[in-house]
């Protein structure tokens, strides 16, 4: 199971409106997580994260990613989805 490096602040239901950036692939409905060459599932959650670089970015991320990115799932087993 993959792990990432970036903090996961928040995992909602997908909503577009969510997004401070309309312009990013998760704004469009996209899957943002596996980045814009490896997946073309469409986002079903928003995801907020703060790396090294950013103290917030915003991922569409979809159920996937979700279930196999380490990080999410204890996220999501601390703070289920409604």
């Amino acid at each position: 199971m993959s792990r990432m490096i970036s903090k996961i602040l928040d995992i909602q239901r997908w909503d577009a409106r969510l997004f401070r950036n309309p312009s990013t692939d998760g704004a469009r409905g996209r899957c943002s997580a596996h980045g814009k060459d490896s997946c073309s599932r469409p986002a079903t959650a928003y995801v907020a994260l703060s790396d090294a670089r950013t103290e917030r970015k915003e991922w569409g991320a979809c159920d996937e990613w979700l279930s196999s990115n380490a990080a999410a799932v204890e996220f999501l087993t601390a703070h289920p989805l409604d």
